[in-house]
């Protein structure tokens, strides 16, 4: 495929047909459990998940895929990276600690494959478990050619958009308190995006237990947001 720097942004866009982040990774369980009000508090968890929580072995994730994803222009190299491949995917379902995180990680993953399909970027082989959004992310980034960079940086911004839409609609938080927690993590997600890149996703360690519990409390809750 040919690099077309307007598709990054098709990435991000909020019309992509992925059904996006419809359980919004914990935030509502946790500030219905916290009574969190303020935009500061927004702020915080997002801060906490980008700087110990999965998200980051999720954007590491984008390299090592793409980097199997090169391998399959060598005959000699196609098993491997396949089996590497579904392994990996296996391994990013397995780290959700929650049946509503991972149905959201499959349902998101297997819509972005369908539209790269109707791209003209059909997945080369089919996967034999639930499908992960990095894997469905990093592929779309490496048939439109999208730098490593800019890949990570988007994926976390993406990230970072869902939950600032989720608080608007939670708290509500206001468009414009949104929009400048969004400004004020610019810079924070081009150094993290710059440090996930240069590490081994062995040497990426987590702990955000306060979100990974809230998670498992999604079923009992009546979402505002996009559950369906």
């Amino acid at each position: 495929m040919n690099k077309n720097n307007l598709f990054k942004y098709q990435l991000i866009s909020p019309n992509l047909p992925v059904g996006g982040f419809c359980y919004s990774e914990g935030m509502e369980s946790f500030l219905h459990i916290k009574n969190l009000k303020s935009h500061e508090s927004i702020k915080d968890l997002i801060l906490d998940e980008l700087h110990f929580g999965q998200i980051r072995i999720d954007a590491n994730s984008l390299i090592k895929f793409s980097k199997l994803y090169k391998k399959f222009s060598n005959r000699e190299e196609i098993d491997y990276s396949q089996r590497e491949i579904q392994s990996l995917n296996k391994f990013i379902i397995a780290s959700k600690d929650s049946k509503g995180i991972r149905d959201q990680q499959n349902q998101m993953g297997k819509s972005l494959l369908h539209l790269s399909k109707n791209f003209g970027a059909k997945f080369p082989f089919e996967i034999e478990n639930l499908i992960s959004w990095p894997l469905a992310w990093s592929w779309a980034c490496f048939s439109f050619n999208i730098y490593n960079l800019e890949m990570v940086e988007n994926f976390i911004y993406s990230w970072t958009s869902n939950q600032l839409s989720a608080a608007m609609r939670l708290i509500p938080l206001g468009s414009t308190k949104a929009q400048i927690i969004q400004y004020e993590l610019l810079e924070i997600i081009n150094k993290i995006s710059l440090e996930i890149i240069n590490k081994d996703i062995r040497d990426i360690y987590v702990g955000n237990i306060g979100l990974s519990i809230a998670q498992q409390n999604h079923n009992n809750l009546y979402s505002k947001l996009f559950k369906n």
